[in-house]
């Protein structure tokens, strides 16, 4: 698995929260919709960072100590304040945060099953003449 991965898993996760925002809005409530929308937002938005980081960390290239410095205390206080933020929101119920929160991880095992099951990763072997 590569970084792609994590990029398909982020776009699915945003697909996924369009897809049923409005089936939330309608049948449950427009504010449960709103903070399973904000949850999965954020989630991705964590992972993104998360996967910035890595990448920061692994590269092979000299390492710019600073700016990895600067993004590791910018962005654990920003993203988990505002994370912060939205749990103690009146208007956001928890149980759609939480649901906006877990949608990230449903896609993510989804998507190892499906690979595993269908072998969409794996290269189809040469044929020796």
């Amino acid at each position: 698995m590569n970084l792609d991965f994590i990029n398909r898993i982020i776009k699915t996760s945003l697909i996924l929260a369009l897809i049923v925002f409005p089936f939330l809005a309608v049948y449950v409530r427009v504010a449960f919709a709103v903070a399973y929308l904000l949850g999965c937002i954020w989630a991705c938005l964590n992972l993104l960072a998360i996967r910035f980081v890595v990448i920061l960390l692994i590269n092979p290239h000299p390492k710019n100590k600073t700016l990895i410095a600067l993004f590791i205390f910018l962005k654990f206080p920003l993203i988990y304040f505002l994370g912060y933020l939205l749990v103690i929101w009146s208007f956001t119920p928890i149980y759609g945060l939480l649901w906006g929160f877990s949608s990230l991880f449903l896609v993510t095992t989804l998507k190892v099953v499906s690979q595993s099951i269908f072998h969409i990763n794996v290269k189809p072997r040469i044929k020796a003449r």
